[in-house]
């Protein structure tokens, strides 16, 4: 629980993109949209009883939460980055 609220925390320090926005963003945005479906279905597991389909589930939620803030942001602002400077040469 701690290491979720911490990762929103370090958001300011994970975003490496120069463009805060989401408006000129449209991969950011899709993905935006994956992570508001992943709370609606964390929140459907945790009401739900401790047995196999929905840990395995829960699981992957879980592993898609954290690759969003760890993996996905600091990634797509390099991409990005290098993106706008390919274009610019």
């Amino acid at each position: 629980m701690l290491g979720a609220i911490v990762c929103i925390y370090a958001l300011p320090f994970l975003n490496t993109s120069e463009i805060r926005s989401s408006e000129f963003r449209p991969f950011y945005r899709l993905a935006f949209w994956f992570l508001v479906a992943d709370f609606v279905l964390l929140g459907w597991i945790g009401q739900n009883p401790v047995e196999t389909p929905y840990i395995e589930l829960g699981q992957a939620a879980t592993l898609f939460y954290f690759a969003f803030f760890l993996v996905f942001i600091p990634l797509s602002g390099l991409a990005e980055r290098a993106f706008i400077r390919k274009i610019e040469n």
